[in-house]
């Protein structure tokens, strides 16, 4: 079977066409689709153009027309996702644009968590999505690139609310938080012998008392 991190990153991962007219809009929606449900029934390492296309119920060429491969219709995926778990991220920020005290950032971690396992869970195949950006070697830059302007937000809203100055050290904190907040929604969604509450309610305590140490540390004389 082949290693799925060992794929070359320099394999081509983005569309070729965007649809415009209606009929096209159905078939790169049914692609989509085809690919999600078969993430689920046979896994990343098994899914090919041609199951993808049998399921959408088109000829290969046809797929061929917005991707030029697997790889890129598992990005189109990926991207479509986190573009939704961003929008929740991006409506966290606003809400919280005129901070009047640390304490208010962090007693909203668990809702963000919360709403984040939420869009991700609605998501056909969203856990597999997940674990395709962790470990096919093309599609996992999607995944960085996305967490670093998550994580620069939330750095740049930090400092803002706080009068801090926007360090590489306030950067990395903030990084570390959004990747951990990642895990743990993906924990939560990827175990059932675990509550996915009680998973989301302890990580957001994990975030909230990491944050209580750094604004204790950043207001010492």
């Amino acid at each position: 079977m082949q290693d799925m991190t060992s794929v070359s990153r320099k394999v081509e991962v983005l569309e070729k066409n965007k649809p415009v007219q209606a009929r096209a809009k159905r078939t790169y929606e049914a692609i989509l689709v085809a690919a999600a449900q078969l993430l689920i029934e046979v896994g990343v390492e098994r899914i090919s153009t041609n199951l993808i296309a049998e399921r959408a119920g088109i000829a290969v060429p046809a797929l061929y027309r917005y991707f030029p491969n697997k790889y890129a219709v598992l990005h189109a995926l990926g991207a479509a996702m986190m573009d939704r778990q961003n929008e929740v991220g991006l409506v966290w920020f606003k809400r919280l644009e005129t901070l009047e005290r640390p304490e208010a950032l962090l007693e909203t971690i668990e809702e963000l968590l919360k709403l984040t396992y939420k869009v991700t869970s609605e998501q056909l195949a969203g856990l597999e999505i997940i674990q395709s950006l962790r470990a096919v070697g093309p599609l996992q830059e999607l995944r960085l690139e996305s967490n670093r302007s998550v994580s620069d937000q939330f750095a740049a809203l930090i400092a803002a609310a706080l009068g801090w100055p926007l360090t590489p050290m306030l950067k990395m904190q903030s990084r570390l938080s959004v990747e951990t907040g990642y895990a743990v929604v993906e924990l939560a969604m990827e175990d059932s012998t675990v509550s996915s509450d009680a998973v989301l309610s302890q990580g957001a305590l994990m975030i909230q008392a990491y944050w209580r140490d750094v604004f204790q540390t950043q207001q010492k004389p």
